[in-house]
């Protein structure tokens, strides 16, 4: 009976053993996952590359023919990407413009210059801030993913944002109650001087 006993100790010892000596490697490996997978999420995000042209080699022709110039930073291929777009459509409330924003983007834009709306007298106004009795004549925006649809650029210059979901195109616009007779001719300085030595309105987009 005493041997028996023993016996029996002997093989509960081996088992509690083998628990024993199994645990620290399967703690191991349980630790060891937590690294590897936070090594593999880094790696997607960093696969990311975000040095890519943002447009097209030639600007669509609707764009051209209206007179919308972008500067040589615009076809940059590295990062900060400084691209600005003189002279934006004025005349429909929202046009889309063949610069793509991506995914994780850090995006500041300045605006500025003045814009003819028509009319009598003096008639052009500040594109970002304007002068106005009918709360018209505002530039507005859309950087896909980072602001509101066609906020007010009033709103958005000087602040940064950070491009989310898919990204996609910009898309600005203007605020007006008819657009038929606005454009960057015949230069006043504006009503109440406020466009007094401007420049025509641009909007400048600094990608990171």
């Amino acid at each position: 009976m005493r041997k028996r006993m023993m016996a029996v100790i002997a093989v509960a010892a081996l088992t509690t053993g083998a628990a024993a000596s199994t645990a620290p490697l399967a703690s191991a490996a349980a630790t060891g996952s937590a690294p590897a997978a936070a090594a593999q999420a880094s790696h997607r995000a960093s696969s990311v590359n975000r040095d890519v042209r943002r447009v097209p080699t030639a600007l669509s022709a609707a764009l051209s023919a209206a007179g919308v110039r972008y500067s040589p930073g615009c076809s940059s291929t590295t990062l900060p990407i400084d691209c600005t777009i003189s002279e934006p459509v004025v005349t429909q409330h929202e046009t889309t413009y063949p610069f793509s924003f991506l995914p994780g983007d850090h995006v500041t834009v300045t605006a500025g210059g003045c814009v003819q709306t028509g009319g009598r007298g003096l008639t052009w106004k500040r594109y970002v801030d304007p002068a106005s009795d009918g709360d018209l004549y505002h530039g507005l925006i859309t950087v896909p993913g980072a602001t509101g649809d066609l906020q007010r650029l009033v709103n958005v210059v000087g602040r940064p944002y950070v491009v989310g979901g898919r990204g996609g195109s910009l898309k600005l616009g203007y605020e007006d109650d008819g657009y038929s007779d606005n454009g960057y001719t015949a230069h006043d300085d504006g009503t109440g001087n406020q466009c007094l030595n401007s420049v025509n309105a641009f909007v400048r987009i600094v990608v990171s």
